[in-house]
């Protein structure tokens, strides 16, 4: 892992971001987190994760480097991938050195503010996992019927947990100490879904969040149709494995 000396502060709070082929979009992203950010009163931090493939012409790697450099809190991990996004998010959140810690796409769909609210909720209240659910979508009809089937599937396979809604939204933050007693294997897009599934086999305290997510500018979605039949062979392995029952 490639990360700058961060010291022995303590941290109160830290965000990992996915930043993944994101090139110069991520640095107006990144500024605005990092003003944002800097209004809080605990200490905190930014984690920005750029893993790339080797071989391709990827500039993000270099461009988040340069803000780790350039923004104080701010820190990079930049490594030749092993994994899909599910490899990404742990790594990230294995960087994070939080009281409580968190994730969330560097794309600009979920709104900035939810971030506060997340960390607002999960410290007042106590509660060990706080995420979001999407009432409201403007990333068109494509990404819809895949977010719907995603949650319909979950729902199928674990009828006890009906009540949860959108296991794939973010933000999602918790605490450390949870984090750190969760199996996670997944190296791919079924990594947001075993981190709830794991905080409910843990019977962690979850809450869910309200949020509006805005349309994806700039580049075409990451996620592909049939991410949905990777998606249920993972849910199904999970549920047989001995860890969903």
């Amino acid at each position: 892992m490639k990360t700058q000396d961060r010291g022995d502060e303590a941290v109160e709070f830290s965000l990992a971001v996915l930043c993944y082929r994101a090139e110069g979009d991520i640095v107006p992203f990144v500024t605005r987190l990092h003003r944002i950010m800097s209004m809080f009163a605990e200490p905190w931090e930014l984690v920005l994760v750029a893993n790339y493939w080797p071989g391709t012409e990827d500039r993000t790697p270099a461009i988040v480097k340069e803000l780790a450099e350039r923004l104080d809190r701010v820190h990079c991990v930049a490594e030749p991938k092993q994994g899909d996004m599910g490899w990404d998010m742990k790594m990230g959140l294995d960087a994070c050195r939080g009281r409580y810690i968190g994730i969330i796409d560097g794309d600009g769909q979920y709104p900035m503010e939810s971030i506060a609210a997340c960390f607002a909720k999960i410290k007042a209240d106590d509660i060990d996992l706080v995420k979001t659910y999407r009432v409201y979508r403007s990333d068109g009809l494509y990404r819809n019927l895949i977010s719907k089937a995603y949650n319909v599937a979950f729902a199928l396979l674990f009828p006890a947990y009906r009540g949860l809604r959108d296991v794939n939204s973010k933000p999602k933050m918790l605490k450390r100490d949870a984090y750190q007693r969760m199996e996670l294997h997944s190296k791919d897009w079924f990594l947001d879904a075993e981190l709830i599934l794991e905080a409910l086999r843990l019977h962690l305290r979850i809450y869910e969040l309200p949020i509006r997510f805005s349309g994806l500018r700039g580049r075409k979605s990451f996620v592909q149709f049939q991410t949905i039949s990777e998606f249920v062979r993972n849910l199904i392995a999970y549920r047989w494995s001995g860890r969903g029952r």
